[in-house]
């Protein structure tokens, strides 16, 4: 297959057309459209059958692009079909069902806990596949810390390579195409991975597989060869602004800008940092890196124990510290908030790095905290904060492991302050 185009417009409207006058769709609005106006016209012209690796960052749009493709592939009025939000009855019934994921012909599977791995877990699907409804970039939080599972051999769960093996072999039943959309694809465990190896190289006719991964270095070599790479690149600024701005209309104008400002092109996490609790959770963070800049060695301790302990410090009506209200049981959710923690002391550790190589020019991108940065950037290293940077992304790896986050977040913080102290002790001497 020819390479694929990376780049191309979102959108402007709720309706945006084209210079002919057709409707686009949301896929195509919020999508990359390039790339899957170049697909879509190989596939129909003969020359797409192949698997795809849709590879690049997290939140670059690989998922409704697919499904967007999915979607155009077995549209029957593609002229005229316009099934976004609001349509007034204009969708043809093949695009009505593949927006609400109910179209026989299409197939998305994720990363799913072992409780999805036979047919009994339809109605735990159908929860997962409402919220994308509403949000196309939405993740479950179990995904993180889940695999792609092989499933069940009588009965596999629709979440499973094996249930996706069962759709490939069977004929269509509405469509010309059959599309699967593997999500996280470098998850599938070994089992899983090698069970779909045979349906890849061999792909039964009218059957297009498109696996998504923004890490596809974790992939099999055998999956690798097997695939047309497609390559994705982060949202542009202006982009991102669309697709927050649609999806998160109600949200504070400049909370918005701040947000595509920290995104760094991924519409995922832009979409994350407008929630409250992600909120409060990044100033949680941003507070606690600050501390360990200024030798406060403590605040790292405590918030490797709320952490732990699934505390998330909020404030009540009257303005006190409670902890309770903001406790988390489930242990994939307290993963998730500890990922986060760990991304926004990356980010704070990215600002204090270009602040001392940019110097004057610098331009911050958490405004709220310039100054704070720049007066500890000047205090430390640029060797020792790559150091710290090295560090987040490992404790990073070790959660998504699912190591212990109290010992993980202690030990993090605990090395931190070290090189906070080695900075210290070497400006003195």
């Amino acid at each position: 297959m020819p390479a694929i185009p990376a780049s191309g417009c979102v959108g402007c409207d709720e309706r945006h057309r084209t210079a002919s006058g057709d409707t686009v769709h949301r896929d195509q609005r919020l999508g990359r459209p390039a790339i899957a106006d170049r697909i879509v016209d190989l596939v129909e012209n003969g020359r797409g059958g192949q698997p795809l690796l849709f590879a690049g960052p997290a939140g670059s749009g690989k998922e409704i692009t697919a499904l967007g493709i999915a979607r155009r592939l077995n549209c029957r009025d593609p002229e005229h079909c316009d099934p976004g939000p609001g349509d007034g009855g204009r969708s043809c019934e093949s695009c009505q069902k593949a927006v609400s994921f109910q179209h026989p012909d299409i197939r998305w599977l994720g990363p799913a806990p072992a409780s999805y791995e036979d047919s009994r877990s339809t109605g735990k699907v159908r929860e997962l596949l409402e919220a994308k409804i509403a949000d196309p970039f939405a993740s479950p939080e179990f995904s993180a810390t889940s695999q792609v599972l092989i499933g069940n051999p009588e009965h596999p769960g629709p979440l499973t390579v094996r249930g996706l093996m069962q759709f490939a072999r069977r004929q269509a039943f509405q469509g010309r195409w059959k599309v699967a959309v593997v999500a996280d694809a470098h998850r599938m465990n070994p089992a899983a991975a090698n069970a779909l190896l045979k349906t890849l190289e061999e792909p039964p006719p009218a059957t297009l597989i498109i696996l998504l991964s923004d890490r596809p270095s974790s992939l099999l070599p055998t999956i690798l060869s097997r695939c047309q790479k497609v390559t994705f690149e982060p949202y542009p600024a202006d982009e991102l602004a669309v697709v927050v701005e649609e999806l998160r209309p109600e949200s504070d104008p400049q909370a918005r800008a701040d947000a595509v400002r920290i995104a760094e092109g991924d519409a995922r996490r832009v979409l994350a940092l407008l929630e409250p609790e992600i909120q409060i959770l990044q100033a949680w963070a941003e507070a606690t890196f600050l501390a360990l800049g200024e030798g406060r060695a403590v605040a790292g301790h405590v918030a490797a124990e709320h952490l732990n302990g699934g505390l998330l410090p909020r404030t009540d009506e009257k303005g006190d510290l409670d902890l309770k209200k903001g406790r988390v049981d489930d242990p994939p959710r307290r993963r998730r908030r500890a990922l986060l923690f760990c991304e926004t002391l990356a980010l704070l550790t990215g600002e204090m790095i270009a602040c001392r190589e940019q110097g004057g020019v610098w331009q911050p991108r958490l405004r709220r905290s310039a100054e704070r940065l720049r007066t500890l950037a000047a205090r430390r290293r640029t060797s020792s904060l790559l150091d710290d940077l090295a560090r987040i992304e490992r404790a990073k790896h070790e959660i998504d492991g699912n190591l212990n986050l109290g010992l993980v977040m202690a030990a993090l913080c605990e090395e931190i302050s070290n090189h906070v102290r080695r900075d210290q002790a070497a400006a003195a001497g």
